[in-house]
């Protein structure tokens, strides 16, 4: 099985912090692990957030300080060099998670150009500036037009899908994060989203983050999300989201299980492909 989002930022980059992540892993039967880090971390990502920033007051004390903490992206490339030359009991791969916005096409591909990751994953953590999946700027569905959300969320996505830029897509469902879940049917979508995916040699995330870090009721995509990737034959990733030790691999059995599932409901074999080249149904 595959943990596909683990971030590793909350420690020292040592080989004794990321142990404790693959030891977790092995205890939940992992036996591969995509190691990620978030662009907000590091210095030379700083354009990524200027739209951001200057959207309010919260978001532009918050990016101050991710600032103010920022480290250069080499100690990280340094990092990843000083763990490839070790063997570990399973398979490791390195990239970044960036926060994509259609602005910012240009400086994530002279990222992408001047570092060597194994994959770069792209995430919608902004809508037009908004921060919308911050733990202090809660809001309430009662104060959105949900549906005119979920149609800029998922234009956002396919843009950031067609950019040409990324190995994957982290997280699809994360504008639900507060219980806004979509209210349309929205499968035609989920199958441009798809076939986009395709067309791009992509995976998707079957992300378990929002049930650990909000206390989501669902596991991962929507279904009627998750059976569209699934007939299209997007790679599926599962994926804990995990910034601790603790949290890789939670959930990754269950939401494997969703994922045969949806292959039985839609008819088809889900398809081996993207970075692992793991089948979920063979």
């Amino acid at each position: 099985m595959i943990d596909a989002h683990v971030h590793l930022e909350k420690g020292e980059y040592t080989v004794e912090w990321i142990e404790q992540f693959i030891d977790a892993a092995i205890k939940r039967e992992i036996d591969e692990i995509f190691f990620l880090e978030h662009t907000h971390i590091f210095k030379e990502c700083a354009p990524l957030y200027d739209e951001m920033s200057a959207y309010n007051e919260y978001q532009k004390n918050w990016y101050q300080k991710k600032w103010e903490q920022a480290r250069p992206i080499g100690e990280y490339i340094d990092y990843i060099e000083k763990i490839k030359r070790l063997d570990f009991p399973i398979c490791l791969k390195f990239g970044l998670e960036v926060c994509y916005s259609p602005e910012h096409e240009s400086d994530i591909a002279q990222i992408k150009q001047l570092y060597s990751f194994d994959f770069l994953t792209g995430s919608i953590h902004f809508i037009d500036g908004w921060a919308f999946s911050h733990l202090r700027q809660r809001w309430e569905k009662k104060d959105y037009d949900i549906d005119k959300l979920y149609e800029r969320y998922y234009a956002l996505m396919l843009s950031l899908i067609n950019s040409g830029l990324f190995s994957g897509a982290a997280h699809p469902q994360s504008l639900q994060c507060y219980g806004a879940y979509p209210q349309k049917d929205y499968r035609h979508i989920y199958l441009q989203l798809a076939q986009a995916l395709c067309e791009n040699g992509m995976y998707i995330e079957e992300n378990s983050g929002l049930a650990i870090n909000y206390g989501d009721r669902q596991l991962g995509m929507n279904l009627d999300m998750l059976e569209c990737m699934v007939k299209c034959g997007v790679p599926v990733y599962t994926a804990s989201d995990a910034h601790l030790p603790a949290n890789v691999g939670l959930y990754i059995k269950e939401m494997d299980g969703l994922i045969r599932s949806a292959a039985v409901r839609a008819g088809g074999v889900q398809r081996s492909g993207g970075i692992a080249g793991l089948p979920y149904i063979g």
